[in-house]
């Protein structure tokens, strides 16, 4: 990737016409966006851009290349998040990240192929810039060092993506089969029961079982989300305390 020339697209003005088409930067950006919500990340290429607009395929090159369109997809859809900014201020520091853990998740959900196609050494466009601005609001009241208030961000955000992940790769699973959760368990049962040894797997199979009626038989997806939410914000708590101590005693 050209690093110069993709943060000079990504915090460059896009509602300028590039080339001879008249189309925007912002228009070559919203047709990626469809195209990935539509075909997931797989379906992306400059052709289907180009013939989103209805233009040649060579015209879509008139600033920039596919990961650099990439660049700019991730970072424009982070821009309505938040709108305003105001959402997380005011709030403590346990239900401003409860409300950034469920914003992140239906974002995700919303555009399966947001996680597919970040990265980690992001270049930082200004909308993802100004995600961050925003999540980390809540925890500017607390008596964590920045270099912490980064980590517990960081950690929260990593939580939203597994379990986002898990979340729409069930939903792929019960698109393809076409079973609901229910009617998968029913078609694999009479095949595993026999096969599994309860004497051999003893763990597994109380605690499997145990978790399947539970959960009556679906698999885990908002409520571990939830639980690994709570645990989390749990040991985060614990972490605010030992510094408000700390500062107490200094």
């Amino acid at each position: 990737m050209r690093f110069d020339s993709t943060l000079a697209l990504l915090w460059g003005e896009d509602d300028k016409p590039v080339g001879r088409t008249g189309l925007t930067i912002a228009d070559f950006i919203a047709a990626a966006i469809a195209i990935l919500d539509e075909h997931g990340a797989a379906g992306l290429s400059m052709r289907a851009v180009a013939a989103r607009l209805g233009v040649r395929t060579m015209a879509t090159y008139t600033f920039g290349n596919k990961e650099e369109l990439v660049a700019l997809a991730v970072d424009r859809i982070y821009r309505d998040l938040y709108p305003g900014g105001e959402q997380l201020e005011g709030l403590d520091w346990r239900r401003g990240l409860t409300a950034v853990a469920h914003a992140n998740r239906d974002l995700g959900l919303a555009h399966p192929w947001l996680y597919e196609l970040q990265v980690v050494r992001s270049l930082m466009g200004p909308c993802e810039l100004q995600k961050r601005d925003h999540e980390l609001v809540p925890l500017e009241s607390t008596p964590l060092a920045d270099a912490e208030k980064d980590q517990v961000l960081t950690q929260l955000l990593l939580h939203v993506e597994g379990m986002t992940r898990m979340e729409t790769m069930l939903r792929r699973e019960r698109d393809a089969t076409g079973l609901d959760d229910s009617q998968w368990w029913q078609a694999i049962m009479p095949t595993l029961m026999p096969v599994v040894d309860r004497r051999r797997f003893p763990l597994s199979s109380r605690v499997g079982l145990a978790a399947q009626a539970a959960r009556q038989g679906r698999f885990w997806g908002e409520e571990a989300f939830e639980f690994g939410l709570d645990r989390l914000l749990d040991g985060i708590g614990v972490l605010i305390d030992r510094r408000r101590a700390m500062d107490h005693l200094a």
